[in-house]
């Protein structure tokens, strides 16, 4: 009799909660046909591949993405002092100041290609991935296979990525399986996501493979070709404070703002514009929330293009003021 009770558990928790590969699913297979026929993929090789992702499929989240979409419920931004005081460490100030150092040469030649600086690029680094020891330990293949094809938000964008990871897996002879990143499938020492690591990293070590991985001269080239390709002004200047009245707090945005208006334009304005700042240089206004009393900031060109590395004003602040603290002891 207990025996049989045990049985009779054991298959309702099957029935409940049923543990099947990725390739359970219509979509994924369908996703597998593509891949076929679009990219000449081996289908015995994907099929191979996807069965080792595992989905957990509930009465209740089958019944649930049958009636809609997991809710989405976005959380208030972190204030802007409590942010910056993540990024802006003493320690990630010292370590940053050595990876300089210790690459210095291979940073003076990114600099001269695509004239990025390079505090900019050490600092990128030390935000993203604590100039590489802090990679990620998730399996890339795996979070975005689960992101397409489970009830998560932006299925479509985390398909393409997935598209790209195959693509970039193949391009550069890496094993899928290998690979390992953040909880949302960025990658590397640079943080890249597949379609940016197909787009924008480069061979800047010249030994006939392009590796964020283990190859800190790819990541730093990838990088200053990353900005270039976003049109970055040659060593342009990137953002100063301003103090504003409070009828012209409305111009400072708190989410990412291109420059679109010049210097003088805002002038006729009525907005204090510093003397050396030329009229026909585009300009924004960046506001920055913190616990008391918020920060205004003038903005150029350059911090609209860091934004294009992460939009959250705030990252593109932190990555500003860690890359001036790096430059500052560097050179001390």
């Amino acid at each position: 009799m207990r025996f049989f009770t045990l049985t009779l558990l054991l298959i309702s928790s099957l029935v409940s909660a049923k543990i099947v590969p990725a390739t359970y699913f219509k979509t994924t297979q369908n996703f597998i046909d593509k891949m076929v026929k679009k990219h000449d993929f081996n289908r015995d090789e994907l099929l191979t591949i996807f069965a080792t992702v595992k989905f957990k499929i509930t009465d209740k989240s089958i019944k649930k993405k049958k009636k809609d979409k997991k809710k989405y419920v976005k959380k208030p931004p972190m204030a802007w002092d409590k942010y910056r005081g993540l990024f802006l460490t003493e320690a990630r100030i010292n370590n940053g100041v050595k990876f300089w150092q210790d690459n210095l040469a291979t940073l003076k030649r990114a600099e001269k290609t695509y004239n990025v600086p390079a505090e900019i690029i050490v600092a990128i680094l030390g935000i993203e991935t604590s100039y590489g020891a802090k990679k990620g330990t998730h399996p890339t293949f795996k979070t975005l296979t689960i992101r397409a094809f489970t009830n998560y938000r932006r299925q479509r964008f985390y398909r393409n990525e997935l598209e790209n990871f195959l693509l970039m897996s193949r391009e550069n002879a890496i094993a899928p399986l290998s690979i390992k990143g953040s909880y949302a499938g960025a990658m590397g020492y640079t943080q890249f996501i597949a379609s940016s690591y197909r787009h924008y990293a480069v061979d800047f070590d010249h030994d006939g493979v392009v590796d964020l991985f283990s190859s800190p001269a790819d990541a730093i080239g990838s990088i200053a070709n990353y900005f270039d390709k976003h049109h970055w002004h040659d060593f342009g200047e990137i953002a100063r404070p301003i103090s504003l009245h409070t009828e012209q707090l409305q111009h400072a945005k708190r989410a990412n703002s291109k420059p679109k208006m010049t210097a003088k334009y805002w002038r006729k304005q009525g907005f204090d514009i510093d003397t050396d700042i030329n009229n026909k240089t585009k300009l924004a206004f960046v506001r920055l929330p913190q616990k008391k009393i918020d920060e205004n900031w003038l903005t150029f060109w350059n911090f609209y293009v860091l934004t294009r590395y992460n939009h959250d004003n705030r990252y593109a602040m932190a990555a500003y003021h860690l890359s001036e603290k790096i430059k500052q002891q560097f050179n001390q």
